[in-house]
């Protein structure tokens, strides 16, 4: 009896042993965690804030998946779409008052700024229209389109350039400006860029496609000293 009190006795020890090496092994784990996330994440607890426009109404579901934690359903009379929710540290509050989503983060890193940066142009896009103004000046240019959606154009050059639009649209402001506009900015953007990369503009001259709010500085030209 003597010897299996003693014999209990030992085990209870090592229970308790191990028990409390556990926790503070679990303790230790935590603190370099943190500790690895802090240096690893510089911005912690930031905010995210995105707005619903009125066409859109949401519902939200709770899943049972253990990757997927929740689902953010948006949809309108056309459109749907859905946003997906990961992790149980993503802290999403909406305002009634002012129709924004606020998400509660608590890293930070280039990826999800590259990917929320994406998701308000994509989510955006199906009711915003996005636009580019551009302007020429040129003693002979001129920009004409057909019913084809192609724009031609006479920049100088001893044959006429032709660009071909899709899924975005031109409209003639006035003789030397024209605007670009659509729903994908990435094609508003391409198409815009190749207008201007085709006649840029020059600096001593001034002649030349550019933005609207484009800023060109004159360059003086060379002068003389026999002049």
């Amino acid at each position: 009896m003597i010897f299996f009190l003693k014999w209990y006795g030992k085990n209870y020890q090592k229970t308790s042993n191990f028990v409390i090496n556990s926790a503070k092994y679990r303790k230790n784990k935590i603190k370099k965690n943190a500790l690895f996330f802090r240096k690893k994440f510089i911005n912690t607890n930031f905010k995210l804030y995105l707005y619903i426009p009125s066409i859109w109404d949401f519902l939200i579901f709770k899943t049972l998946a253990i990757s997927c934690k929740k689902i953010i359903f948006f949809y309108s009379n056309f459109y749907f779409f859905y946003l997906p929710i990961f992790s149980n540290h993503i802290i999403t509050h909406y305002s009634t008052f002012s129709n924004v989503f606020t998400f509660t983060l608590f890293f930070k890193n280039n990826f999800i700024n590259l990917f929320w940066n994406n998701l308000k142009i994509i989510f955006y896009s199906f009711s915003k229209i996005f636009f580019k103004k551009l302007k020429f000046k040129g003693k002979g240019y001129y920009i004409y389109k057909n019913k084809r959606n192609v724009i031609a154009l006479q920049f100088g050059y001893s044959h006429v350039k032709r660009l071909f639009l899709f899924y975005t649209y031109v409209k003639f402001l006035s003789k030397t400006s024209i605007i670009i506009f659509g729903l994908n900015t990435k094609n508003i953007t391409k198409t815009s860029l190749i207008l201007f990369n085709i006649r840029p503009i020059n600096i001593f001259t001034g002649k030349g496609v550019r933005f609207t709010r484009q800023i060109i500085y004159r360059k003086t030209g060379k002068i003389s000293s026999y002049r």
